[in-house]
């Protein structure tokens, strides 16, 4: 992708809402092309409750991105309140409201000296997870590429109603009956009806991504997943998938 962007003088901006401290070749991502967009989002491996950050090398483009967050106004706007007296604004650009809360990003810095122990934990619980799940008929994530640092976000089964004779929403409802959270990370992109309405995308075009987005299922994955948490994710897991039986029976029992 860089190859190709500096051959046509193109601007790579990576994608790292789910990368936090993850590594290509020795290198952070967020750092390999132009820009490095990151979420934190409740969800996230590193957490504010909201908002999100850029990277960028070019100086020229952070000043713009921060007129760009706050209404589109000069940069002086972000020293109106300091205590060298009130600066004048002048809105140069139209823009949005994404800045975020000082408060948050005191949450976000106290979080950022813990992001590597964060990562040690989920590494902890992916490898479980690929343990006690590897002999069940479900498709598990991908190996991690040698010469990387994974971040560790989402574990995703695929379950294939004809390997585990059991269809994805079926699974879910069990999952979710047995009370386990459970997520879909994600639907294909054309199986959204704004998609099929302003583009005229169809599920029956994209056949592999429909197949995987019918298919894939996220399990519980958290820096506070205790291992007992853990063990009834996979637990419950087993039972959807080798004696769903025993987990209708019990949703049957807690309904009566």
């Amino acid at each position: 992708v860089l190859q190709v962007a500096r051959k046509h003088g193109l601007a790579v901006i990576e994608d790292c809402a789910q990368a936090h401290g993850a590594m290509y070749q020795g290198q952070k991502v967020g750092t390999l092309g132009d820009y490095g967009c990151f979420s934190f989002y409740v969800t996230k491996n590193l957490v504010t409750g909201e908002g999100g950050m850029v990277l960028t090398r070019h100086a020229e483009q952070a000043d713009r991105i921060k007129i760009l967050a706050l209404h589109g106004m000069s940069k002086d706007a972000w020293k109106r309140f300091s205590d060298d007296a009130y600066k004048h604004y002048y809105v140069v650009a139209c823009g949005f409201k994404y800045n975020m809360m000082d408060l948050q990003a005191a949450i976000g810095l106290h979080q950022l000296k813990r992001i590597e122990d964060f990562r040690h934990r989920r590494t902890q619980l992916w490898q479980k997870y690929e343990e006690a799940l590897r002999e069940l008929p479900v498709g598990l994530p991908a190996a991690i590429e040698p010469d990387t640092q994974h971040s560790y976000h989402l574990f995703t089964l695929l379950i294939d109603p004809a390997q585990c004779g059991i269809e994805r929403d079926g699974f879910l409802t069990l999952m979710t009956a047995s009370g386990i959270g459970v997520g879909v990370h994600y639907l294909c992109l054309a199986e959204h009806p704004y998609y099929q309405s302003r583009f005229g995308w169809r599920p029956e075009d994209y056949p592999h991504a429909t197949r995987i987005g019918r298919q894939i299922v996220s399990l519980p994955l958290s820096a506070k997943l205790t291992n007992q948490d853990q063990w009834d994710v996979i637990d419950s897991v087993t039972t959807a998938l080798t004696a769903p039986e025993r987990l209708i029976n019990t949703i049957a029992w807690k309904s009566s």
